[in-house]
């Protein structure tokens, strides 16, 4: 027999070691994931703000975050593109950062301003606008995996929606709009139960209210146990795992649940680091302590409160349960009259042994009973109807008013919502699984942090009589506390977030995964230097969009120009940032855009979501059944019911994603049926007409005023001649094939499929 090489032997060892479920520790002398070198990967390591460095061309600099871009360029012999123009620009903001068209009053507004400060003005006001938190809450719904309804949603037509799920989206955004710093905000979402004593509070405060609403952030994951069925410790451990591994992916970056079977193959993440950290979400999710999504649900009223409900209510069951015992007892009395009057139709010689059949109870009758009650007993029963009937007058009044009043009674029990809210229940040992399978638990293991971001944090004693594990405020504690690398680590996730959002891509160009197995940062210092701002800021969002918004990278122009040819070859995927990328709209925006431009936006803020129906053909649409308001199918796309696989048409066509965890960055596709859906959706259509009637209201019956008006409020910019001169030709033949209307709502339904629309420049 040929003897197997020493390396083969080796790698035979190992593999045998895994199938017997024996750990990566004990079949290596020091796993992979824990060596010294992975440890030291750049994202492991506390922030230091890294020195400006300098440059060649300082004109073009307008802030230290040009310098670090700037100087990557000028080692390649290149530099920045030309700024944008204005009309451009206002743009680019708008939907940058509240993801609406500008009006054409505001970009006249902007274009005409002779204000040296009018740029930083028209931030400043978009930041302020309640629009802000609508746009970038989007981005942290997306990372957070929010959904409104409870399952995988594997059925089109079948919706399960979590009652007051959308309370936890209204937090987001309000908390967005109002800047509250990073770390107020995480630790609101992943412990805000644990903030406040609200087990024992006799009303729920406004501060309560938001924090428990709060912590709706952990509810993301899908969850199947409400269906008996799929009430099995498989799917409750599934539940449990995949809100650990979203956490993990939205706020540090990592891809935790390959550590879930074994020590992480590429991070230095060990298999007992998993359990440790899930362990921390043990007590809200405990799989052998298991809460359904309806059980898990907290009433929104207090302890108190639902107490005091009670008894309202057991008082007023009480009261109609008197005055409708009193018209029993009236109805009770007519009935032997009207039983006298059928047994008189019956012969004489079986009228007594019939009416002691009816009424001898079932299983005491003889056989000779037993006939007679089946042969005349239906004739016999006295019907509601007959005792009505028979009422005098005085009893009918009687008996009305006591069944108004107990309607009365009735109408003014109390009743209380539920909200979507994490908190902990008893607490179980939380054991290694051998292979991920819980039906081969191992060692127990303690609650703790990921080994290689922890320096000494600890999750602390809590009191044996507290309501609370405190695992999760610990858990906020380390991710938030600036001492600790999470920390750090979770603020550059936040900022190459916010870069992506502006340009397309973030510095680290795969979002999910700022660990060893992700991309390298283009651009390191420049992302140390931004964190170490964030950080210096408290964590806010509002001022670091416009530091760098304001700087000339953002500020460049998309186009290639004529000096920057060398750019292109010598970087093509502009990798080095020497224009502004191009970036297609996200579904949503494309739709709120052609509300918006169309003038039936409903700008209505919060509340419950809009709900989507499938039709027979496939397709699905914004419901038009039983809604608030006329103009409820028209609000922003934020507000439309989120489900995890089925959006509507005019969103999925443009990339929607599919929520089955989380999405930390959405692509972008360039497809035919994009293409066909404009100009084809009935959506569309029919607000191409509507953006023909406000244009032809706005500019009457001058064909000129019309086309120059389509283009400033589709495109923001007016057309140019060339484009002037070919609409009215197209105006022209369009009106005598039919109506000047319609050919007036064939230019708006063009503007609207052009790429320029679609396109952020």
């Amino acid at each position: 027999m040929r003897s197997l090489p020493l390396r083969s032997l080796a790698f035979l060892a190992v593999s045998m070691a895994a199938v017997l479920g024996v750990t990566r520790q004990s079949a290596l002398a020091q796993p992979p994931s824990a060596s010294a070198e992975n440890t030291r990967h750049w994202s492991f390591q506390k922030v230091t703000r890294p020195s400006v460095p300098s440059v060649k061309d300082n004109d073009r600099v307008r802030s230290p975050v040009d310098v670090f871009v700037l100087a990557k360029l000028e080692q390649q012999g290149l530099t920045f593109s030309p700024e944008a123009d204005r009309t451009t620009l206002i743009r680019r903001v708008s939907f940058d950062l509240i993801g609406l068209p500008p009006s054409p009053e505001e970009v006249t507004s902007f274009v005409t301003s002779t204000s040296a400060t009018a740029y930083e003005e028209l931030l400043d006001r978009l930041l302020a606008s309640q629009h802000f938190g609508e746009r970038w809450g989007r981005h942290w719904l997306d990372a957070a995996g929010y959904a409104d309804v409870m399952s995988t949603d594997n059925d089109a037509g079948i919706i399960h929606p979590l009652e007051n799920r959308w309370m936890y989206r209204d937090y987001v955004v309000q908390s967005l709009n109002g800047d509250k710093p990073f770390a107020r905000f995480l630790t609101e979402q992943i412990a805000g139960d644990e903030l406040v004593d609200w087990r024992s509070a006799a009303t729920y405060s406004p501060e309560i209210r938001e924090h428990l609403i709060a912590t709706g952030f952990l509810r993301a994951s899908s969850d199947d146990t409400f269906a008996p069925e799929l009430n099995v410790p498989l799917t409750r451990y599934g539940v449990w795992q995949r809100t650990g591994e979203i956490l993990a992916n939205n706020v540090l970056g990592l891809t935790l649940n390959c550590a879930k079977c074994h020590d992480h193959k590429y991070e230095p993440l060990s298999q007992r680091d998993y359990y440790q950290f899930l362990a921390l979400l043990q007590p809200a999710f405990n799989p052998d302590r298991w809460l359904n999504p309806a059980q898990r649900q907290l009433p929104a009223v207090s302890s108190a409160e639902k107490a005091e409900i009670e008894r309202h209510n057991a008082e007023l069951d009480r009261q109609a349960g008197d005055l409708r015992k009193q018209i029993a007892e009236r109805r009770a009395s007519y009935e032997p009259k009207l039983l006298t009057a059928k047994l008189a139709l019956l012969p004489e010689a079986i009228r007594a042994d019939t009416q002691a059949a009816i009424t001898t109870a079932a299983d005491k009758r003889n056989e000779v009973q037993k006939y007679l009650a089946e042969k005349f007993g239906a004739a016999l029963t006295v019907k509601p109807e007959e005792v009505s009937a028979a009422f005098s007058d005085s009893d009918k009044a009687a008996t009305g008013e006591w069944e108004k009043q107990a309607a009365e009674h009735l109408s003014r029990k109390k009743s209380w919502q539920h909200w979507q809210v994490t908190y902990d229940g008893p607490v179980t040992p939380t054991k290694l699984l051998k292979r991920g399978n819980h039906e081969t638990p191992g060692e127990v293991v303690p609650p703790g942090f990921l080994t290689v971001l922890n320096s000494g944090s600890t999750i602390g004693d809590v009191k044996s009589d507290s309501p609370t594990s405190g695992r999760r405020l610990a858990l906020a504690r380390w991710l938030t506390d600036r001492d600790s690398p999470a920390a750090h680590l979770a603020a550059r996730v936040q900022v190459n977030r916010m870069w992506q959002h502006l340009f397309g891509k973030g510095l680290v160009e795969t979002p999910d995964n700022l660990g060893i197995a992700g991309a390298r940062p283009t651009h390191p210092e420049l992302l140390e230097w931004l964190t170490a701002e964030f950080l210096d800021n408290g964590g806010r969002w509002k001022p670091l969009l416009k530091q760098i918004m304001t700087s000339r990278v953002y500020l460049q122009s998309s186009s290639v120009a004529p000096s920057q040819t060398a750019a292109s070859e010598i970087d093509p995927e502009n990798r080095l940032l020497w224009r502004m990328r191009l970036r297609r709209l996200e579904s949503e925006i494309v739709r709120d855009a052609v509300l918006a431009v169309s003038g039936k936006l409903d700008t209505t803020f919060g509340g419950a979501p809009i709900p989507v129906e499938p039709r027979p053909d496939g397709t699905f649409v914004v419901s038009d059944k039983n809604l608030p308001t006329p103009t409820s199918p028209w609000r922003r796309s934020l507000y439309l019911l989120a489900r995890r696989n089925y959006h509507p048409t005019i969103l999925s066509v443009f990339d929607q994603p599919n929520l089955t965890t989380n999405c930390t960055g959405r692509e972008s596709s360039a497809v035919v049926l994009q293409s066909l859906t404009m100009l084809n959706d009935r959506f569309v259509l029919e607000h191409a007409e509507h953006l023909a009637a406000r244009v032809a209201a706005a500019a009457g019956s001058n064909v000129t005023k019309q086309i120059d008006l389509a283009f400033r409020i589709a495109l923001g910019r007016p057309p140019r001649e060339s484009e002037r001169a070919d609409c009215a030709a197209a105006v022209a033949r369009f009106a005598k094939q039919g109506s000047e209307e319609k050919a007036l709502t064939q230019l708006c339904h063009t503007l609207l499929n052009t790429s320029e629309f679609l396109y952020v420049p």
